[in-house]
């Protein structure tokens, strides 16, 4: 069970469709967050977990999430 302090690595699928969403290709996903494509393919085959910091960083440049705790931007 996962620590209820420590935010848990985003599943696969939430990756591809945070990507989408944003209208980003691989390629532009990873240089978003100054990743690799090779790490960017990883993370949504789900061959390599996605650090939560890292997730939060490309939610909040991508505008899906809102600074300030909002997490949901609608």
């Amino acid at each position: 069970m996962p620590s209820p302090n420590k935010p848990s690595s985003p599943a696969p699928a939430a990756v591809r469709d945070a990507r989408i969403a944003a209208g980003l290709t691989q390629t532009e996903a990873a240089q978003t967050v100054q990743a690799s494509l090779r790490g960017w393919q990883q993370w949504e085959a789900g061959d390599r977990s996605m650090a939560p910091g890292l997730f939060e960083l490309f939610m909040l440049k991508t505008r899906q999430w809102q600074l300030g705790g909002n997490r949901h931007a609608d």
